[in-house]
């Protein structure tokens, strides 16, 4: 029982690091696509 629940923690734990992982990609994307929009 308890290796079924660590199983799915660890699972947990990687989509929650893919998830940051994409927010943080937009983030980044948005930031340089406005900072190139700026005159130089």
């Amino acid at each position: 029982m308890s290796d079924q629940l660590n199983s799915e923690r660890d699972e947990d734990g990687v989509a929650d690091a893919v998830a940051a992982t994409i927010v943080v990609a937009i983030a980044v994307f948005a930031m340089y696509l406005w900072l190139s929009g700026m005159p130089s």
